[in-house]
């Protein structure tokens, strides 16, 4: 495997957290960021950017244009994103402001949401726009909010929300048509992919979670960890009975479910029937806080699934390793 230079493993990084590295250069871009566009015009980059993430994990981004589209990583999309991806496309390609005026690429966002709910009929407006947020806005970046005032004489001035259409939208839709083509036929992956895809996806590796996994992990290790170092961003950490991937540029989660999710996984000993599990959420909760507090009990459960923390056993929830990798302390503010 190739030694990455610091503009890949910028571009990689770009891919691995949006899915999506795009060539055109802004005034709001940062340095590093131009300076990654600028190298990878050059066919040895594209090569070994490629390169890397195909024997990585047997799936190399598609490439329109300078334009890159890697949608294999932690941010697969679920059904409805995808049905509101799609029609949003749609809706901006077939916008007639754009069509009429190639200078000004900028769409009205109720247009938008509206045309999208004609299609996208189980979801309502409400959750339409978040979805187009959290995908062109935040993740893509492909629309970018504006805020046009229109004066009025006798009234306060109007503020419309409007978004800037990025000049390598339609690029994007042309690697999106490609790769969803591409779903069709998904490449045969080696064991080591296999691994690897695993290491990136899940929250943890272990012999009761991925029993068929586990073996070639333990045994091919060090070629694994020393795949992941390239990056200078993952480290591959493995204990007697689990495995994960850290990575050095994900925040410190803070969020209050997850804390005392936490704490109730820590508690669990052996194991706690299922039927206990929200009296046990509400007890730690009393002893993290000193007094009762507002915590969702379904979204302290959803993170005691999703982050790998509890494994549900018949009708047992057991802890994994995982949990006692932390300590959990409440801070002055919140009790």
């Amino acid at each position: 495997m190739v030694e990455l230079h610091a503009n890949e493993r910028l571009i990689i990084d770009q891919l691995l957290d949006r899915g999506l590295f795009t060539s055109t250069i802004t005034a709001e871009m940062p340095q590093n960021v131009a300076t990654a566009v600028t190298a990878f015009q050059r066919p040895l980059v594209q090569r070994r950017v490629t390169s890397y993430l195909k024997e990585l994990l047997g799936v190399a981004p598609y490439n329109y244009q300078e334009n890159l589209l890697w949608l294999a990583g932690p941010g697969q999309l679920s059904a409805d994103e995808v049905h509101v991806l799609l029609a949003t496309l749609k809706t901006v390609l077939n916008e007639p402001s754009l069509q009429a005026n190639a200078d000004e690429r900028v769409v009205a966002t109720q247009t938008i949401v509206r045309q999208v709910r004609s299609e996208v009929v189980n979801l309502d407006e409400k959750l339409i726009l978040r979805l187009i947020r959290q995908l062109f806005v935040e993740r893509f970046k492909l629309l970018t909010p504006e805020r046009l005032e229109q004066a009025a004489s006798d009234q306060e001035a109007i503020i419309d929300e409007y978004w800037s259409v990025s000049p390598d939208f339609a690029s994007f839709v042309r690697n999106l048509v490609d790769y969803l083509q591409a779903q069709v036929k998904k490449p045969a992956l080696t064991e080591l992919q296999q691994v690897n895809q695993a290491l990136l996806l899940q929250p943890f590796l272990s012999p009761q979670t991925t029993p068929t996994l586990w073996p070639i992990l333990v045994a091919k290790r060090q070629v694994i960890a020393a795949q992941w170092a390239q990056l200078q961003r993952f480290e591959l950490e493995v204990g007697a009975d689990y495995a994960l991937l850290l990575d050095r540029q994900r925040q410190q989660i803070t969020a209050r479910p997850y804390t005392v999710a936490l704490a109730v996984a820590r508690s669990l000993g052996a194991g706690l029937p299922e039927d206990q599990l929200n009296q046990r959420i509400h007890q730690v909760v009393a002893q993290l806080f000193g007094s009762p507090q507002k915590v969702a009990v379904g979204q302290v459960r959803a993170a005691l699934f999703d982050n790998g923390l509890t494994l549900q056993a018949g009708q047992n929830v057991l802890p994994t390793a995982i949990a006692q990798r932390f300590s959990v302390q409440a801070t002055t503010e919140e009790k």
